[in-house]
């Protein structure tokens, strides 16, 4: 982050979910069902990081 404030984890996620959808990696971010966000340590010069897995349903063969 750029200063000490505390920031609402929501807040932080839409950049990054809107970044995805605007390189082409999500077709829209409405398509999630689950959203984990966990708080970390800040890092000098800034970390993000994604971990997207998909959800296999049931008789869906992983390809």
């Amino acid at each position: 982050p750029p200063d000490k404030r505390r920031r609402d984890l929501d807040n932080i996620l839409k950049a990054p979910l809107d970044a995805l959808t605007h390189a082409g990696l999500l077709m829209d971010d409405e398509q999630f069902d689950e959203i984990n966000i966990v708080r970390a340590q800040p890092v000098s010069g800034g970390r993000l990081g994604v971990k997207i897995y998909p959800i296999m349903l049931e008789g869906q063969v992983k390809k």
